[in-house]
């Protein structure tokens, strides 16, 4: 990050007295305040759950020159794109009034809803009871009943996690090409792999069938390497 920049973002946050006052505990999340420079990232502030895996982050990000929130459930992370802006007063203004309520919607998430995915019917899938809630020492995250939307049209329907490895497999449904599709995450770094790429849920229960406990297995020998 160049040193202009930084010294611009703290002087900008250093005049909001926002940030002096933010509570330390909000909706069952805990506040870190961080203030530092990672990498291309101006790191200000997080609120987060360990228990529940849920919070969100905000930062400035200077490759693309704007503030950003960013959502975690679980592993999965996407940011609110109405936040993107490089005007520390303007995000500010919109993070004072909605910083609570979107806590308060991240920590009472029960899955989302959408018209698309509902047509598909995903939610009322019979394959979603022969999912174990425990394979291979992942937990089953999310399931097509509780599925997350995330971004680009993009639903994660079924999530298997092992936060003690920071790893996970994702299979998501995208209502724009009306296909499904998996990610992993091995200690942190995505990998799109392609076991269960399908065109409808027929053809993705054969492959979770073949695939998904393979899939969980070579993630952790990767993780663990």
């Amino acid at each position: 990050m160049l040193p202009e920049i930084k010294q611009r973002i703290e002087t900008d946050i250093g005049e909001q007295t926002f940030f002096d006052n933010l509570k330390d505990d909000l909706y069952n999340f805990k506040l870190n305040k961080f203030f530092i420079e990672a990498g291309n990232i101006y790191e200000m502030f997080s609120y987060l759950n360990d228990t529940t895996h849920r919070g969100l982050r905000v930062y400035y990000h200077a490759d693309t020159n704007e503030y950003r929130v960013l959502i975690k459930f679980g592993l999965n992370e996407f940011c609110l794109t109405e936040f993107f802006t490089d005007k520390t007063a303007v995000f500010v203004e919109k993070l004072q009034l909605e910083l609570e309520d979107i806590l308060k919607s991240v920590d009472a998430f029960d899955g989302a809803q959408n018209v698309f995915v509902e047509q598909k019917k995903i939610p009322s899938w019979s394959y979603a009871e022969k999912l174990q809630t425990n394979l291979e020492g992942f937990e089953l995250f999310l399931n097509p009943n509780k599925y997350l939307e995330v971004t680009n049209g993009s639903f994660v329907i079924i999530n298997y996690c092992d936060f003690t490895i920071n790893s996970d497999l994702a299979i998501y449904y995208n209502i724009f090409s009306d296909n499904f599709g998996s990610e992993a995450r091995i200690n942190g770094a995505p990998t799109v792999i392609y076991d269960f790429d399908s065109d409808d849920l027929k053809e993705l229960e054969e492959k979770l069938d073949h695939n998904l406990l393979c899939q969980l297995k070579k993630i952790r020998e990767e993780a663990i390497k």
